[in-house]
């Protein structure tokens, strides 16, 4: 049986609040497979961004289990979880996250800075990359002189960039207005579909949610539908 992309087994998490120890996640399940477009839909403070932060790496569990593309991460290793980072996981935000004084290619060129790489190769697929999400023509400009459905293309591009086995996007149409954001979810769906690419959505929208292939549902800190 070929293992998923990402599974995660009873991952829990809690956070000291003063004398309260508030319980986040209350041993969350969770398997993705290679090719999802994958929502997880939540209303705030149902546990969907400290989950995003686990599937991200960004945060250690209490307690539970992660292994994405077959390697189990082990938590007390920081260089590997940086390593797997920056190899594994593609990030998309709300708030696109680019360098305001770099352009898009140089935006798009950071996961690759620390590869190793040639600079013309890094430019190269900076530039594959850029055109995939239909920003060719913007490689010289800087966050500033686009629009946000613009700069989010470019975050897209950088999260592609580097050939990660899953892209997590959060709440990736929260800042755009209707019809740019139905532009962005129209080219994760494309990007899905014509490159494989593997792909989970966190967010509070219903209809955003309806546009992926499959949804699971997180209330109070455990996933309640799959």
């Amino acid at each position: 049986m070929t293992p998923s992309m990402l599974e995660i087994k009873d991952i829990r998490k809690s956070y000291r609040v003063g004398p309260t120890e508030l319980k986040v996640l209350k041993g969350i399940n969770l398997a993705v497979e290679k090719g999802d477009l994958l929502a997880i839909i939540g209303p705030s403070g149902s546990g969907k961004s400290t989950l995003m932060h686990m599937l991200g790496l960004l945060e250690k569990p209490d307690t539970g289990t992660y292994a994405i593309d077959g390697t189990q991460v082990a938590y007390d290793d920081d260089r590997t979880l940086s390593t797997l980072r920056n190899r594994k996981i593609g990030f998309v935000f709300q708030q696109y996250h680019l360098l305001p004084r770099l352009s898009a290619l140089e935006n798009v060129a950071v996961p690759l800075s620390y590869r190793g790489m040639r600079e013309t190769e890094i430019r190269d697929r900076c530039l594959e990359y850029l055109a995939k999400v239909d920003m060719r023509e913007r490689v010289r400009h800087r966050p500033n002189e686009m629009s946000g459905g613009q700069q989010q293309r470019v975050a897209i591009a950088r999260a592609l960039v580097g050939s990660p086995a899953i892209v997590l996007a959060d709440e990736p149409t929260g800042a755009l207005d209707t019809k740019t954001g139905e532009e962005i979810m129209a080219l994760f769906q494309r990007l899905n579909r014509e490159d494989g690419i593997t792909v989970v959505i966190i967010t509070h929208n219903p209809a955003l949610a309806e546009r992926c292939g499959r949804a699971v549902k997180i209330i109070d800190g455990m996933i309640c539908s799959v």
